[in-house]
């Protein structure tokens, strides 16, 4: 095969993503055959990323020749980028659901408003049979086709007045996938629509008037991630060192991030992020704009307004080491949670449900809806956060009571499984040919496989039948509900135990003993604000 070979893209599923890079044209992931004669009736795919499509219409055909290198497009009207939480910007499978709570000012919740998706899908991704749906608090904004296996498409929902609300709003990405040729469920992690951060997000007018109760509105970069420029002129006493990583906790916490950049160096520059400077009134003199703080008496903190292409500075400061601390304080608890109800429901949820022990959790408090499913796998995902100092052993169990049903008719291999953080936790068969309704099937999760920090938990529900041996993707038996999940579903978390000593050396020495082991050992790395030290 002729021509340069496309490079592969990298995308990552969880975390901040890399910034999206663009093949030519056609399967990111071979080489380019030159292009087919084009089938009658077929639209030809288009070589570049398109202007934004409103409301979610196709945009006109291009006509250049599908070959040819990508043009580089107009500059188009920046969106307020969205956040990154713990579930990226990867919507995957045959249904999937991304959820972002955008904090928004007065200012920029009034006036004119548009959801923008910028996005790139698998080629196995059918446009006949796949959906990505916009929702902004529940309302839904607009719908597309999924079709960009070759180029980013962007399209654009107009935001009807008053949805969106000052404080926190939710915004939400479904995608209903179909395989073009595998009705295998294997062939289902096949599917997959990459969202671009960098692009997508509300088209709203800048935080004209950000404050220190709506810091929780600075935006975030194009990976999603916020970043904290931490000022430095000289190097830092570790008394000092340990005052500027409390202000970054403190400012993380109420900003409720889940992605947290920080740097230590020169002001950061342009519209995301937010400059930090933290010390007391001796330590943070010279530095420019300090000066518009004036007489700094006792604990200080103050928000200073972007200066040129620097983005705004956030000053903790006081006479001394306990002012500083004393700002600090206040810094934690400055945050504004209000908002839409979605939005405010949402917030919390994006770092994972913080869990203590001894909860009944019903899955609708975590972001789970109801629905109904077609396919051939269900996959629903859940975040919790257990405490720091949670020991996990098996002295416990944790019980899911699953409530749902499931249609007549499937293969005797169907089952729910439920995955802990990647490790397969319970299996259990949907057994009935004649279907089945359950309000409470109570499923054990041993409590060893949770871990301290975040727990991710998948519940799945694998549906193959007959129908999809012969795989006819356009019959309407394809369009059957297999699988009704219901948001009544509830988790329920036993009393924890919980390490005597933050770290307790004796309950965590069992997962050391890989490391044992001849050979080369891992290397602890302690970041200082110093390169040389």
């Amino acid at each position: 095969m002729g021509g340069v070979p496309a490079h592969a893209q990298s995308f990552l599923g969880t975390g901040p993503a890399e910034r999206l890079t663009v093949p030519p044209t056609g399967d990111a992931l071979r080489k380019q055959s030159p292009a087919p004669a084009q089938a009658p009736g077929r639209a030809p795919t288009s070589s570049a990323p398109p202007a934004p499509t409103a409301q979610g219409r196709p945009s006109a055909p291009d006509s250049a020749d599908g070959g040819r290198r990508p043009q580089i497009q107009a500059t188009i009207a920046p969106a307020r980028r969205l956040p990154a939480g713990t579930r990226g910007f990867r919507l995957s499978g045959e249904e999937d659901v991304l959820q972002y709570p955008v904090y928004l000012t007065e200012g920029q919740a009034r006036g004119a408003a548009r959801l923008r998706v910028s996005y790139l899908s698998a080629i196995s991704v059918a446009p006949e049979g796949s959906e990505l749906t916009g929702l902004v608090n529940g309302t839904k904004v607009g719908w597309t086709r999924i079709q960009a296996p070759g180029a980013v498409k962007v399209v654009e929902f107009a935001i009807p007045d008053g949805v969106l609300k000052a404080g926190y709003n939710a915004v939400t990405l479904t995608a209903s996938q179909r395989h073009r040729v595998d009705c295998a469920i294997e062939a289902t992690y096949e599917l997959w629509t990459q969202i671009d951060p960098s692009r997508s997000g509300l088209v709203i007018a800048p935080a004209a008037d950000l404050d220190l109760k709506s810091l929780a509105a600075l935006e975030p970069d194009e990976s999603g991630a916020l970043p904290m420029g931490v000022l430095l002129n000289e190097k830092p006493t570790l008394p000092r060192l340990e005052r500027m990583i409390g202000a970054v906790q403190a400012l993380a916490v109420v900003s409720r991030l889940a992605r947290p950049a920080v740097s230590f160096g020169p002001p950061l520059a342009g519209r995301s992020g937010v400059n930090l400077l933290v010390g007391t009134a001796a330590e943070i003199r010279g530095t420019d704009g300090v000066e518009d703080l004036g007489p700094i008496t006792g604990p200080r903190l103050a928000l200073l307004p972007p200066r040129g292409s620097r983005a705004p500075t956030l000053v903790v400061t006081g006479l001394g080491p306990d002012d500083v601390r004393a700002a600090t304080a206040q810094l934690a608890a400055a945050g504004d949670a209000g908002g839409s109800g979605p939005g405010t429901a949402l917030a919390p949820l994006i770092r994972g449900y913080e869990v203590q022990g001894g909860e009944r959790l019903e899955l609708q408090r975590l972001g789970v809806t109801s629905r109904e499913f077609n396919g051939r796998l269900l996959r629903t995902r859940i975040e919790l956060r257990f405490p720091p100092d949670f020991v996990p052993a098996d002295y416990g169990k944790a019980m899911l009571h699953l409530a749902g049903g499931y249609a007549a008719g499937l293969d005797s291999s169907a089952q729910i499984v439920v995955d802990i953080n990647g490790r397969n936790a319970a299996s259990v068969p949907l057994p009935y040919a004649r279907g089945e309704v359950f309000d409470d099937q109570a499923i054990p999760l041993p409590l060893s496989l949770w871990r301290p920090g975040l727990n991710s938990v998948e519940i799945s529900a694998q549906l193959p039948n007959a129908a999809d041996k012969v795989c006819d993707t356009l019959s309407p038996a394809a369009r059957q509900p297999r699988f009704l999940f219901l948001d009544r579903t509830r988790l329920e978390i036993p009393s924890l135990a919980r390490a005597v000593r933050s770290p307790d050396l004796a309950a965590v020495k069992a997962g050391a003993v890989p490391f044992t082991a001849p050979g080369p050992r891992p290397r602890l790395v302690l970041p200082v604000a110093d390169r040389e030290t």
